[in-house]
């Protein structure tokens, strides 16, 4: 960790928008140059997917993460959903009892991904730079409030910092990197098939 992340990570709601990018050393420079501040660089972060065994919380809108983030150590319980903006993470000691703990109460792994990425602090935003095998690049910039009454003014304001950034909406991905990592795999099997 480079930099302590204050109120970064604090809220009940995040607005993040995510594009998908050819290359991310061109979007390293710029924020570098707007003055951001690295917070993590060159973790390898593993996101252990988990759910109840008759996947109610897929059906639901939701997720529940365990995020294992190295070499930083850092590990994160993320709990996302119902509906697109709703997202709690708190940081935890380690995975082991968490993941032994949430098995007790009968969830289950129904998946992982592993993902390159750095995170930059600019202002009131987070930016992610994120590089996926299979997948490619993405540069995410998200604010986490806990204020629902502010998440359109919020979304207003990461697209015109993106807009300074120039990203573009057509480089917009609606899609989560498990939805994108699923439909992959499902287009390859379709293929060899």
């Amino acid at each position: 960790m480079l930099c302590d992340p204050g109120d970064h990570f604090h809220g009940r709601y995040e607005v993040e928008r995510k594009f998908r990018v050819d290359l991310l050393e061109p979007f390293r420079s710029e924020i570098l140059s707007m003055g951001a501040v690295p917070f993590t660089l060159g973790n390898r972060e593993t996101d252990i997917f988990l759910d109840l065994t008759d996947g109610r919380l897929a059906a639901n809108g939701q997720q529940q993460v365990m995020r294992l983030m190295q070499p930083s150590g850092r590990v994160l319980w993320i709990c996302k959903g119902p509906g697109s903006d709703r997202c709690v993470a708190m940081d935890l000691d380690g995975p082991d009892k968490a993941l032994e703990m949430l098995s007790a109460l009968g969830y289950v792994e129904t998946g992982r991904l592993a993902k390159n990425r750095d995170i930059y602090f600019a202002g009131d935003f987070h930016i992610t730079l994120d590089q996926l095998d299979g997948l490619g690049g993405f540069v995410e910039i998200a604010v986490m409030t806990d204020d629902a009454d502010s998440l359109q003014d919020w979304a207003e304001r990461v697209d015109a910092f993106a807009g300074t950034l120039g990203l573009k909406s057509s480089q917009l991905e609606h899609r989560s990197y498990r939805s994108m990592m699923t439909a992959s795999a499902r287009n390859q099997d379709d293929q060899s098939a």
